[in-house]
């Protein structure tokens, strides 16, 4: 797991010329520090600042690492339209 983060950790460090630093920096802390999508996600939210920005970012690197099974199910309910972004998701995986 810890191998894991540190690629991230990595990768997001390389992009840092073309994100806003801090917005990266919240997300791969909350990244690092939670054990759960879900935590990842509330505790980007709750650092306050920028929280739609840095809690994108961090959902977005969560879900990579935890995979879109572990978003609770409630909250992937709220979603408008999403058997559209499955259909464009999946179709995106197929050509890549």
């Amino acid at each position: 797991m810890k191998s894991i983060k540190r690629s991230v950790l990595y990768l997001c460090l390389d992009l840092r010329k073309c994100a806003d630093i801090h917005t990266l920096e919240a997300s791969l802390w909350c990244l690092l520090k939670g054990n759960s999508y879900k935590e990842v996600v509330l505790k980007a939210i709750n650092l306050g600042g920028d929280t739609d920005t840095t809690g994108a970012v961090a959902g977005g690197l969560a879900g990579i690492y935890y995979g879109f099974e572990s978003i609770p199910e409630e909250w992937v309910n709220q979603i408008v339209r999403k058997d559209d972004i499955k259909e464009l998701a999946e179709r995106l995986n197929r050509v890549i």
